[in-house]
């Protein structure tokens, strides 16, 4: 990629380009038009993103040649058929999340291959990249100061290790309802911010003993309201869990179809909208399309945003 990208500058995001290159020599015209879109800023946040990917890269088999690998597989093999549906039926494939549980989360190789790939995303998918950094740079700063914390399906925990780095964060706690899913967002952890306290818990939120008597300055929910049935229902729970005057950061996609997505977001509007549904206040919202277009392209052709919003609980 020395054609487009400046190596001194970003050596890692370099080599993140050049493994993912070295695997799938036909994706280089996407990537170099894709970093043609990025700023300076962006640049740079994204070689702190790829910093990160290296490190859990040192702790997978293969390395980072491996996740560029399942990179390409999660692209061609996973997300192009359910593309090709969504074109055909305007609706996403699955309905339930006993079909997703059946067709994508008990086949153990295919979920490994599914989160390597994801997680290169992260950084080379536009509209990820800028989700993340607008958490890190716009999100994390609003947060009251020694505030608690709290990421509900932490996934890599790419979003923890970024939030151990703002000294205005107090505690950090990570639920998933995956004990697997908890070990990988543990070992990230481990890798990515050695030493700091983080508490992690087996935690399903509709879960019938339930108790809210836990309470947040901050709540990350990211990702996860497309992969549920009940997405009203999480979000009452997500404000129960947000203290008065609390803060929480939203990261949903709109028209954005994988094998294990079932609500479907077709215009931004409508996260923001759910989320006052159950009483929140709308801070701040932002929209980040996928690489190649923009934001009202995306609205016209049904193409996947990126819908953020930071939203408070009134105090």
């Amino acid at each position: 990629m020395a054609d487009v990208i400046d190596r001194q500058a970003y050596p890692q995001f370099a080599a993140l380009l050049d493994a993912i290159i070295l695997e799938w020599p036909k994706h280089h015209k996407y990537l170099a038009r894709n970093i043609s879109e990025r700023t300076p800023d962006e640049l740079a946040f994204s070689e702190r993103l790829s910093k990160m990917v290296a490190a859990l890269a040192d702790e997978t088999p293969g390395g980072l040649q491996s996740l560029a690998s399942d990179y390409r597989f999660i692209s061609e093999q996973i997300i192009l058929p359910e593309e090709l549906h969504f074109r055909r039926h305007g609706e996403y494939r699955l309905k339930t999340f006993a079909e997703a549980v059946e067709q994508v989360y008990s086949r153990a190789d295919y979920m490994k291959r599914y989160m390597n790939g994801l997680l290169i995303t992260d950084v080379i998918w536009i509209n990820h990249c800028r989700s993340m950094e607008h958490y890190s740079k716009r999100f994390l700063p609003m947060i009251r100061e020694n505030g608690d914390l709290l990421e509900i399906g932490p996934g890599h925990g790419l979003l923890l290790a970024l939030a151990t780095r703002e000294k205005r964060v107090g505690t950090l706690t990570g639920w998933d309802v995956s004990e697997g899913s908890l070990a990988t967002a543990r070992h990230s952890l481990a890798a990515l911010s050695p030493g700091v306290a983080v508490t992690f818990k087996l935690r399903d939120i509709f879960a019938e003993d339930r108790t809210d008597d836990e309470g947040f300055d901050a709540i990350v929910f990211s990702e996860v309201l497309e992969h549920l049935e009940n997405p009203e229902e999480a979000v009452r729970v997500v404000y129960r869990l947000c203290r008065p005057g609390g803060l929480v950061w939203i990261n949903v996609p709109a028209n954005s179809p994988a094998p294990d997505h079932l609500y479907l977001v077709r215009h931004p509007d409508e996260a923001s909208d759910l989320l006052r549904s159950v009483g929140f206040e709308i801070v701040e919202r932002a929209n980040f399309a996928m690489s190649g277009t923009t934001y009202e392209r995306a609205i016209a052709d049904k193409l996947t945003i990126s819908c953020v919003i930071v939203a408070k609980r009134p105090a």
